[in-house]
């Protein structure tokens, strides 16, 4: 089974809890209209909607062989947000976000001194998937892979450009990039012989491939194999993301 194939048969992806998580919304408000159902006692479990979407792209990112660190993140802001609905504790957003940015900050150096890594096995050359994590700043990565397998984006109120021109993706693979961004932005140099589908959800946000469109060529004969798919996923708040060739 093809990787595009795989793709299609996952009955589970970010989009699709969003659809179902609004679906039980509006279920719930009719049920509520006929008196079967408080829709007030149930507004403070609304996070467990982001939970579910967070373990989806936590589950996925396994899958393509990464961290699933996108996943893991939603799954703490989906916590979080409970523990507060529920009046469990009272923790505001500034008042956590400046902890965990010290402990970012210094995560971040601990991995640039490499003293926990004795190979270089989990750089992008050598098995071809990319973390990127970008807060409060902006950060440019180039992948030169010889077989290019995905990549983890991650940004808060920061920006990155990801350049994979001289990556490489044979015919008919697939590779996928899982996204979070909160108020920042991303930028994709894609060669324009791939295939880019982006199932992203962009919450006051926007997906623009300004790539030039391929130029009209005879039909590939039969039992030739399909181009490259690169497929963009996961969730964006107030951000944006850029496709260049």
């Amino acid at each position: 089974m093809s990787a595009m194939e795989r793709h299609d048969k996952l009955s589970l992806t970010p989009r699709s809890m969003v659809g179902i998580f609004i679906i039980v919304i509006g279920a719930v408000l009719v049920l509520d209209q006929f008196r079967i159902v408080s829709a007030s006692a149930l507004q403070p479990y609304w996070p467990l909607g982001v939970i579910a979407i967070g373990a989806v792209l936590f589950l996925q990112g396994r899958a393509q062989g990464g961290r699933g660190i996108n996943g893991a993140i939603a799954m703490g802001i989906g916590v979080w947000l409970l523990v507060n609905t529920l009046g469990v504790a009272r923790v505001h957003f500034w008042d956590l976000f400046g902890p965990v940015l010290l402990i970012a900050i210094g995560w971040a150096l601990v991995k640039q001194r490499g003293s926990w890594r004795p190979s270089a096995r989990s750089t992008p050359e050598t098995d071809g998937h990319m973390v990127v994590f970008a807060v409060l700043s902006g950060v440019k990565r180039a992948s030169t892979a010889a077989q290019f397998k995905g990549a983890e984006i991650t940004t808060f109120m920061g920006g990155c450009q990801l350049d994979l021109r001289q990556a490489v993706l044979g015919p008919g693979e697939e590779a996928t990039i899982d996204i979070l961004s909160m108020m920042g932005g991303c930028e994709l140099a894609v060669p324009l012989s791939w295939e880019v589908v982006t199932p992203v959800i962009p919450v006051m946000g926007a997906v623009e491939d300004k790539r030039l469109p391929p130029l009209p060529v005879a039909a590939p004969p039969s039992g030739a194999l399909a181009a490259p798919r690169l497929v963009i996923r996961g969730f964006m708040l107030m951000s944006g993301v850029q496709i260049k060739g």
